[in-house]
């Protein structure tokens, strides 16, 4: 048994068709399915069943898809500890995120700390982030982790974040430390784009407030923020972001109703093994967000 027929076997696997897992490989199909039948005539059983022009895993191949699967998670933690003992100080981290400007405090301190560890960011958008933790292509995501529905991706959420109001301090609401997303119903909204995740969070509470916001922009986190000081509308964000804009035209007040909270976390791919640099983010997070529980 050769690695290179359980990684035609995977291919394989996933595409479920063996010309276009030819052409991905860039071998022919003959060559493919002989490798393919030489696992099977070696195991002793089928690992694939035709259904039309496509195949089916066999309950044989359901089994062995995942041992195969292992096999590679070993050697890529193999190569890991390799890459430790080769270079024990690894200097970056690769990290997925979708809000930066939520992290830039996180970020700034902790290179303060390790100056010699470089952070190599990576925006995405939607749940984009689980695939590139998957394939390798990040080694970590923070962010918001409320729905994080995947048994290969494990997190830890670090901070429960309220969701709050920012808006102009000439705003009637600007007294209030307190408020019912419901009570600002007639108030002219200024939502991030439909694809982020934390808008899609928010658009839950629109629903649980029961009322379609009057939405006058849509922007990014910065100009978000800037048409807030320039009194365009109010947006909805959460109290850890609305902290973040340092205009003193601006305040945010707690809200109430729903009591939603956007949890923050960080994520990676599970069994994964850590280098120096990411045990180090990882606890300097955990550090920096219990600091700011107190």
């Amino acid at each position: 048994m050769e690695l290179l027929q359980l990684k035609y076997f995977l291919i394989l696997c996933e595409s479920q068709h063996v010309s276009k897992t030819a052409e991905k490989l860039n071998i022919s199909q003959p060559s493919l399915s002989s490798t393919i039948k030489k696992l099977e005539k070696e195991l002793g059983v089928p690992l694939f069943v035709r259904k039309g022009r496509n195949l089916e895993l066999s309950p044989y191949g359901q089994v062995y898809r995942e041992y195969a699967r292992e096999v590679f998670l070993a050697l890529e933690n193999g190569r890991r500890r390799i890459n430790l003992i080769r270079d024990e100080d690894e200097k970056k981290i690769n990290l997925g995120i979708l809000s930066p400007y939520v992290w830039n405090d996180t970020f700034r301190s902790f290179r303060e700390r390790y100056p010699e560890i470089k952070i190599n960011q990576f925006s995405f958008e939607g749940f984009k982030f689980l695939s590139a933790i998957l394939d390798g292509e990040i080694d970590m995501y923070v962010g918001g982790v409320n729905n994080i529905y995947n048994e290969k991706i494990e997190y830890e959420t670090l901070y429960d974040d309220e969701m709050a109001i920012l808006m102009h301090k000439s705003h009637p609401f600007a007294d209030r430390g307190k408020i019912s997303l419901r009570e600002c119903r007639d108030e002219k909204f200024i939502n991030l784009d439909s694809s982020t995740n934390l808008q899609k969070f928010i658009s839950i509470m629109y629903e649980d407030a029961r009322f379609d916001p009057n939405v006058v922009m849509i922007c990014d986190y910065t100009l978000r923020d800037q048409m807030v000081i320039e009194n365009y509308g109010i947006s909805v964000t959460t109290k850890l972001s609305a902290m973040q804009c340092k205009s003193d035209k601006v305040t945010y007040a707690v809200i109430t109703e729903p009591s939603q909270r956007r949890k923050l976390g960080i994520a990676w791919k599970k069994n994964a093994v850590f280098t120096k640099s990411m045990q180090l983010f990882y606890d300097f997070a955990k550090e920096y967000y219990e600091d700011l529980k107190v």
